[in-house]
């Protein structure tokens, strides 16, 4: 525990934001892009509890929601325009964090199937540290005493998809900010992520969903997650994946009353941590009331990521 909370003082490690399993059921969480991309609201909330029963383990937060604005449309080319908010909280040993956005984005479709979609988020983010948790052995010189800072942030995103297949790029801590009230050495990290799936469709009501998840920052080990989700008619998923640090990572999903979608996901720990954790576990909740479509030219449903 001392090894690990002396790398969070130091702020040694570059990794900043919390890991998510269901990234894939939750888009918008990682990719501003993502505001209003639907048709209609849509609200979202994931919550993870990662390596339970370890002390000082995180706990980490996702709340969003994201609608269209209306506007007239001459043809399908045109651009349309979405707006939203996040709210993300996390809490790891000692540091708790909290931040809050504001997105915007802009869609713009090349096709009747194909877009590509432009965010940015702006807000702030709360850094809170209580030296009574930390329980150093002996007084550290970096750390300056329990601390809250509140500081400007900011996010960009851009997203392409077609019927079958997506790309995204979503770059974070934008705002270099010193959290100096903290630690004589404490910052904010520049960080970035890529993902992309596609959509390979068995027959008319199965599909497998193979996605790639690649997270990176500056003097860190890059965050590979791979996965591949089985879709049953379009309510129930089963699906598997691994994350190269930490993780073999099992998925369950359901849809619903047709508005409502639950994804869990369970990571079986990997790394040295194993034997002191009861694992990791992910739950992410979702309500749009957004109709599913029917591809009949292909003899398919699209893929939930595109509806």
């Amino acid at each position: 525990m001392l090894f690990l909370l002396s790398g969070i003082f130091q702020f040694s490690f570059a990794q900043q934001l919390g890991h998510m399993s269901t990234w894939s059921s939750h888009q918008f969480a990682i990719n501003p892009a993502h505001t209003g991309i639907k048709t209609c609201l849509e609200a979202q909330g994931t919550v993870r509890g990662q390596w339970i029963g370890f002390d000082g383990a995180p706990y980490t937060g996702w709340f969003s929601v994201s609608a269209p604005l209306k506007a007239k449309r001459k043809n399908f080319l045109s651009a349309r325009h979405g707006l939203g908010g996040l709210m993300y909280a996390d809490k790891i040993g000692p540091f708790q964090q909290f931040s809050f956005f504001l997105n915007y984005a802009g869609h713009f479709n090349f096709s009747q199937t194909s877009r590509l979609s432009l965010g940015i988020a702006a807000g702030a983010t709360q850094l809170s540290f209580d030296k009574e948790l930390a329980n150093p052995l002996e007084p550290d010189p970096v750390i300056n005493g329990s601390a809250t800072q509140l500081t400007p942030d900011a996010r960009f995103g851009a997203w392409f998809n077609t019927e079958n297949y997506y790309f995204g790029l979503a770059l974070y801590n934008l705002i270099p900010n010193k959290w100096d009230k903290i630690g004589r050495d404490a910052k904010s990290s520049f960080h970035g992520m890529f993902n992309a799936g596609t959509r390979i469709s068995i027959d008319q009501n199965h599909a497998i969903l193979p996605a790639l998840y690649l997270g990176f920052a500056p003097n860190s080990t890059i965050d590979l997650q791979v996965q591949a989700v089985a879709d049953f008619r379009g309510r129930f998923n089963l699906g598997v994946g691994l994350r190269n640090t930490d993780a073999l990572i099992f998925l369950l999903g359901y849809r619903f009353e047709e508005k409502w979608r639950l994804m869990y996901s369970y990571d079986f720990v990997l790394s040295t941590l194993r034997p002191g954790t009861y694992h990791s576990h992910e739950l992410t909740l979702a309500f749009s009331p957004c109709t599913r479509k029917i591809i009949s030219t292909k003899g398919g449903s699209k893929c939930p990521l595109f509806e």
